[in-house]
Formats: structure tokens, sequence, C-alpha cells
């Protein structure tokens, strides 16, 4: 998959004073072919005064718009695209483009300001502005407005001024991404809550759209968290055991980020019944596909045992619940090949 930026959509970022950039292309392709001045002036005196077709003919005016977007990056790729979604997350989250397009964000913690700073350089190879610390530890990090711009082209107003949203070109990024932006967001404003009333991963968020949105997502992957307000802001939480365990596997945080770490340590709390051996499962697949009989041999035990763990119990008394496996819950993915089948982690499409 790969994004491009329009040269319209560009010029439509800037103020309206610049909207006679529009025609600027144009204007260059008749000066290519030898048109005369008088001739480029019938053609397009409607749209553009006839003395900035002088100018621009004589060479001594060039839209700022278009020189801008001579410099910038047009064509993204797929890695492009991952680290823009942690750039797009930071920006809803704890930064902002500001209405004269200063893209800012600012954060307690180093690791979260150097994973926004590497995204940025990744992508467009721009230094900040400035970064500074403030007494309160809070880091400031400001960027040009050609990346605001570039962001809003690709991914319409999700941040302008005091106002953030989900934008209908963020909705229809594929389920990759939009599992690499809510990782982003879990880092940025999620916590993993391990208190003597409950245990879970959190995430707070004013506007409730975002906080919807991110449910959403979360559910096509097979999570299901709860959703209310606090009297503040609105607070996600992921409760439930198997949900926890699916969010690590789907999303999860950042490697090397002390939440990922805090996030392993409350899963290794939690008594389940079975879980030991499901975790192992899970493990063993983690490094590579494999039949129920390759699992059986690897931990010691009978296949049929296996089984149950990955499709569940299904108990012929009526006194006693069926239980539901990986497989039912998501988290294990069934490969036929001829007549075997093996087993995967589901990462999700």
């Amino acid at each position: 998959m790969k994004l491009k930026i329009r040269y319209e959509d560009f010029v439509g970022t800037y103020p309206l004073i610049y909207e006679r950039a529009l025609f600027y292309p144009r204007f260059l392709e008749l000066r290519r072919k030898g048109i005369f001045l008088s001739k480029i002036k019938k053609l397009l005196s409607s749209q553009v005064p006839s003395h900035l077709l002088y100018r621009w003919y004589k060479g001594l005016d060039v839209p700022l718009p278009f020189k801008d977007f001579s410099k910038i990056k047009k064509e993204f790729d797929k890695k492009d695209l991952e680290k823009l979604a942690i750039i797009v997350d930071h920006v809803l989250g704890d930064g902002g483009i500001s209405k004269r397009k200063i893209l800012h964000y600012c954060n307690t913690e180093e690791f979260l300001i150097k994973e926004f700073q590497d995204a940025v350089k990744d992508v467009f190879n721009i230094k900040p502005m400035s970064k500074y610390k403030e007494t309160s530890g809070i880091i400031r990090i400001k960027y040009p407005r050609l990346i605001s711009r570039v962001l809003l082209c690709l991914f319409g107003e999700f941040s302008l001024g005091n106002k953030k949203r989900i934008t209908p070109q963020i909705d229809r990024m594929p389920l990759w991404w939009k599992i690499k932006l809510i990782q982003a967001f879990f880092n940025d404003e999620g916590s993993v809550v391990d208190s003597k009333n409950y245990r879970a991963v959190s995430f707070k968020q004013k506007p409730k759209e975002i906080a919807e949105w991110v449910r959403k997502v979360l559910k096509q992957i097979g999570i299901n968290p709860s959703l209310n307000f606090d009297g503040k802001c609105w607070q996600l939480r992921i409760l439930n055991y198997m949900d926890l365990l699916k969010f690590r596997n789907k999303v999860n945080f950042s490697e090397g980020y002390r939440k990922r770490v805090q996030l392993n340590k409350l899963l290794q709390k939690i008594k389940y019944p079975q879980q030991k051996t499901k975790l192992e499962i899970i493990r063993l697949l983690k490094k590579k596909k494999r039949t129920k009989e390759e699992l059986a041999k690897l931990l010691n035990l009978q296949p049929e045992t296996i089984y149950g763990h990955l499709h569940g119990w299904k108990r012929k008394d009526k006194n006693r619940k069926s239980t539901q496996g990986l497989v039912d819950l998501g988290v294990i993915k069934v490969i036929k090949a001829g007549r075997r089948n093996y087993y995967s982690l589901n990462h999700g499409k």
C-alpha cells in the first residue's frame, strides 16, 4: 500500500490568498510549450490577474505553495506508513497541529519523545525547530509547517487548533495500520493497572469519538473492553484475562517501553485455570506454526488435551459449562494443509 499527496490538496492547506497557486502548474505547462505571454493571459486571465501572470512569466515570483511542494516527500510506502501511525497518534494524544500549522508534541517521558522524534526523522528527514525541557519535567518539541501540511493532506484535519477527531481518511486505513496507531495511543494515554480492586490495561481520552473508535478497532481483533465516563475523561478498560492476552499478542506497548514490561508482569500474576498450558502453546506458536501432535510432544501432553486447549471442551453434562479454546477466542488460527491442520498465532489482518 502507498499513499500519495496531490498538489491541489497541498495548496488547500494554505490561506485563501494563495489559491491562485493552483494554476501555476498549468502556467508552467504553457510556458514550456513556448506560448507567449499574451496568449497565456487570454487562457488564464479569468483565474489569475494579468499582473501576476506577468511576474510568473518574467520569473519574478513563484507561489509559496509550489515552492514548498517541491521540497516535500510526496509518496509514502508501507515502512513510512508504520512511522506515520506513530506520528498521527502522538499528535492526537499529547501533541497537536496549531492553527498556524506548527506541529508540536510534549511528554515527560524521554522514551515517547524519542519515539516521536525518530518517526519524524525516518519519514521526513527533518530536524525539530525547537526542543526544550521545562522545570516541571515536560519535554516540548516543535516542527515546521511543511510536516503539518503533509499530514493534513494524507489524513484530513484530524488535529487543528484545539479540535481532534478520527477523520474518514484515518478510518479507511487498513487494519494493521490502525493497530499500529492504537499501540501508540496506549503508549501515550494508556496504563497498566494492578490494584486491589482490579487489574487491567486502561486508556483515557477526552473526546468520546476517539475512545469509541479505539474500542471499535479493538473489537475487530476480538478484544472487548468496557467504556465509561469518569467525570473528566472517557476511560476504556481491558479487564478480561483472555482480552489482556490478546492485547499483548496483537497490540501491546512498544518494545523496550516500561509499560510492556508491566503488562507481562501483570499477566503472570493473574491466576486462571489451565492458562499455564495455554501460555506455553502461545509461546511455541510464536516461533512457527505447528500441528497439535507437535505441540503435544513438546509439552509432554496428549494430543486430545492440546486439542481441548485449542478448540475448547464441549461438556456432555449440562450442569458443567463448556469452555472456549484459543481458536474460538481468536488468539490462534487454523491453517489447513492437505489433511493436516497447523496452528499459528493470529496477529490479525
